[in-house]
């Protein structure tokens, strides 16, 4: 059962769940159900923060969709270490990424930082190609 709701589990739908809440009860209920959740996200990257670690940059991704709770929609963040992982450096705004690791911090208003398992760049498809030409929906 745990494994089927990690499926169903997206960033709009924490956050939204979360919104419910009242202000003061949401670290708890936070804490209690979704840190430390395995989860696996498709998501476009979005953007790199320099915060003085290094080689080691926050990145900035968007797990976009139109669905129901799309208005919740906020960023998933991860710390990646360039050097390890120097594909990076070539990334633009819309390429897909697909992620895997545990929520490691959520914040209700910027979004979801993850500590990842597993981080992978996928093949830019024909549709691929026009959003990063465009920077369209960013």
């Amino acid at each position: 059962m745990m494994a089927n709701r990690a499926a169903t589990l997206t960033p709009a739908k924490i956050i939204w769940t979360l919104r419910q809440f009242p202000a003061l009860e949401r670290d708890a209920f936070m804490a209690s159900e979704y840190l430390g959740q395995r989860v696996a996200w498709k998501t476009r990257f979005f953007d790199v923060i320099d915060y003085g670690a290094g080689s080691i940059k926050l990145f900035s991704l968007f797990q976009r969709g139109w669905h129901r709770h799309a208005r919740f929609d906020r960023s998933v963040y991860a710390h990646i270490d360039i050097n390890s992982h120097p594909e990076t450096r070539d990334l633009r705004r819309g390429r897909r990424v697909d992620l895997g690791g545990t929520i490691a911090a959520i914040d209700i208003v910027t979004g979801i930082t993850l500590t990842l398992d597993r981080f992978e760049i996928l093949p830019v498809s024909l549709l691929d190609r026009f959003v990063i030409k465009s920077d369209s929906r960013y």
